[in-house]
């Protein structure tokens, strides 16, 4: 499935351009595609006067147990410390789990935040909500999404998204939809795009971006008539009908024929070295293509480690069967494995072309899991304390932030709460956060978000 706001497109051989289309004409349900390519972004950052630089964030949807992976408590008692040990990094007195033996070898460019919290419900939306906006909210009040918001600042640079998130957006996690990953406020024209299909698929291709031989012109001069009358209608419903809607069509019509939009989601052009080195699955295609994403001119990608929590090996770690095993086992095959090789790839990588320093990288999650093993020998919702982690860009490698007490419970020191951490990521994008507002509900001006910056990641 294509996914551009809330619309859904079927798709057999990843992005089509028949997906486009449909997407493209499905402007008064969700979100036309010339208004998710619109750039009229009034007080948006100028290039010319600001360090701009890009994000990449891992979303570990389900979250991991902390005291399992980066806060490891080996001097607990054992219901307390589980079933891994700890191993050295290459930075003196910083340990990780055994299951992380790449990440360790480059502690030195990470820098750990141990001691993140919040204080509404335990519930894995709730989580995703403030890790993704910097905001909890209810339907009446939507955040955007930090891609959004990006989109918004900056625009977009060459056909390309401003904001992408790769596979796929978060779908069933059981308490509603309201996941962050939306535009909210800011319209239709600054919702991220959802590729949508898996890029670890034999089949996965996106040769189908170039309309047949043949058919250029007919076929895209009757949708794009159809797409402007669609379109003008959602003009007359939207709040804000003032989107240069011209330039819209003409960059969506632009991503539709362009040999750089193609060849931007087009993997087989990675050496198998490489694309063994990041893994052959999902995550790891997925962090390859948001290289490639950046490189081509992507402000802002999303990589969803699972769309769900439901009926697969993920980081939901209940160990409570019915299909939803996620217990130790799962960790040490599956989940460290893969993340160890497609994060550690990711950095290598970046490092290697000269991207690092413009591209700040994410590790984030909703929440941690619990300090005690429940009797199934897994570990509940735990929103009182959890590690995530930056890389890149202006931050500052090789250090700890915060701690949590000896079983993990709830923060020691330098509390942190998820605004921070999206006030971080903006500004070590090169955002002047009390210069910088965007239109709130209403238009009311507003700052990006309420919190300011973690000094010590810079």
């Amino acid at each position: 499935m294509l996914g551009i706001g809330d619309v859904r497109v079927p798709v057999c051989d990843g992005v089509t351009r028949r997906s486009f289309l449909v997407a493209g004409s499905a402007g008064i349900g969700g979100l036309s595609l010339p208004g998710m390519m619109t750039l009229e972004a009034a007080g948006a950052v100028d290039p010319s006067k600001s360090e701009i630089r890009n994000c990449i964030t891992i979303f570990l949807v389900g979250s991991p147990g902390h005291l399992d992976t980066w806060d490891m408590k080996p001097e607990a008692p054992a219901e307390i410390r589980g079933k891994f040990q700890p191993i050295d990094t290459n930075v003196p007195g910083i340990q990780i789990c055994e299951h992380f033996p790449f990440m360790a070898r480059m502690m030195d460019k990470v820098a750990l935040i141990r001691s993140l919290h919040h204080k509404t419900g335990a519930t894995h939306e709730n989580g995703q909500r403030w890790m993704m906006t910097g905001h909890d909210f209810n339907p009446d009040s939507v955040k955007p999404h930090c891609g959004s918001v990006i989109s918004r600042v900056f625009g977009n640079r060459g056909t390309l998204p401003a904001s992408v998130v790769l596979p796929a957006k978060i779908g069933n996690t059981g308490a509603g939809p309201l996941h962050g990953q939306s535009a909210g406020y800011l319209g239709s024209a600054h919702e991220p795009f959802f590729l949508g299909s898996d890029p670890a698929r034999s089949d996965f291709k996106v040769s189908d971006l170039t309309p047949p031989a043949g058919h250029t012109e007919f076929r895209l001069n009757s949708r794009r008539e159809l797409l402007r009358q669609v379109d003008e209608v959602q003009r007359k419903v939207e709040t804000n009908s003032a989107m240069g809607r011209d330039t819209a069509y003409s960059r969506a019509y632009q991503l539709l024929t362009s040999p750089e939009a193609k060849q931007a989601f087009d993997l087989s052009q990675e050496k198998p070295e490489l694309r063994d080195r990041y893994g052959r699955n999902t995550l790891g295609q997925s962090c390859l293509m948001a290289r490639r994403l950046v490189e081509r001119g992507c402000r802002h990608i999303t990589v969803n480690h699972f769309d769900t929590v439901f009926g697969i090996s993920c980081w939901d770690m209940h160990a409570d069967g019915g299909g939803l095993n996620n217990t130790y086992a799962d960790y040490e095959r599956v989940l460290c494995p893969q993340f160890d090789l497609a994060f550690t790839a990711l950095i290598e990588d970046l490092e290697q072309r000269g991207l690092l320093n413009n591209t700040v990288v994410c590790v984030l999650s909703e929440m941690g899991r619990t300090p005690n093993l429940n009797p199934r020998g897994g570990r509940d919702h735990h929103t009182t304390a959890w590690t995530n982690f930056l890389v890149g860009g202006p931050i500052k490698g090789g250090q700890v932030i915060g701690s949590t007490d000896k079983i993990g419970m709830r923060p020691q020191n330098n509390p942190i709460e998820p605004p921070q951490i999206l006030a971080s990521i903006y500004h070590a994008m090169g955002i002047d956060l009390d210069n910088t507002m965007m239109p709130g509900p209403g238009s009311r001006p507003i700052r990006l978000v309420e919190a300011e910056p973690i000094s010590q990641l810079f």
